[in-house]
């Protein structure tokens, strides 16, 4: 994903400090402090305010994926797909009804921000449910549902895409082929995960309330804790 045409990435000094620590990760190797060096800049540039859309984003469709396994967790899939409207698809296979719920959870905008956030949910997805084929597989798939791993991980694939959807032609640019463009991206990608795990805190999630403002705002929240394990880079 490169920047989209119509995007007004962050300006300033802060913005092109950032495309130069970019710069810095292939000049020095990929080097760990490097990627950080980059990650940090770009967290504090894109914050302010920046980033809010797309945070929003993430809380409301991560809160309508952990309600929906609450859901199942309660009655089952079938009465799952009631309770939130998609009655239709009842009966239906695994495939189409993961298609359909996607949908559901995903925002939907020509935000880019917005764009982001689904991106995220959808490579997720995907993952999570990458060995179902058959609606059993799907329903136990989201009783086994953990609140706090679903949320680490959908913020690990939200950050790799926000950056990657501004940096990924400058990469692109910067490396000679496509061995190498990929070896840096998955460098970064490597990096935005071990930071995230290292750093992240589960917290009790028992009763938090997935289905209004309760969870988005605590999934909003994690996603500023995310955010500052990068900003605080250099200065343990």
């Amino acid at each position: 994903m490169g920047t989209s045409k119509g995007y007004l990435p962050p300006n300033g000094h802060l913005w092109s400090d950032t495309k130069r620590a970019v710069s810095g990760i292939k000049r020095n190797g990929l080097s760990s402090d490097s990627v950080g060096k980059a990650l940090s800049k770009f967290s504090k540039a894109t914050g302010g305010g920046y980033r809010t859309a797309g945070q929003s984003s993430v809380g409301t469709s991560g809160g309508k994926a952990l309600n929906f396994a609450g859901l199942v967790n309660a009655g089952g899939l079938d009465y799952a797909l009631g309770e939130i409207g998609l009655s239709h698809l009842k009966g239906r296979d695994a495939e189409s009804i993961l298609d359909g719920l996607i949908e559901y959870f995903c925002e939907g905008s020509n935000d880019l921000q917005v764009e982001i956030a689904d991106g995220a949910l959808k490579e997720l997805m995907e993952e999570l449910f990458s060995e179902v084929t058959s609606n059993e597989q799907l329903e136990q798939v989201y009783k086994d549902m953990e609140p706090n791993f679903f949320i680490k991980e959908y913020l690990i694939k939200y950050v790799e895409q926000y950056f990657f959807a501004n940096f990924a032609e400058k990469i692109n640019s910067l490396c000679d082929g496509l061995n190498q463009t990929l070896a840096m991206q998955e460098r970064i990608k490597e990096y935005i995960r071990l930071e995230i795990e290292e750093s992240y805190q589960n917290d009790n999630l028992e009763d938090m309330d997935w289905r209004g403002n309760q969870g988005q705002r605590y999934i909003y929240s994690k996603c500023n804790e995310v955010w500052s394990i990068f900003e605080m880079w250099g200065e343990n």
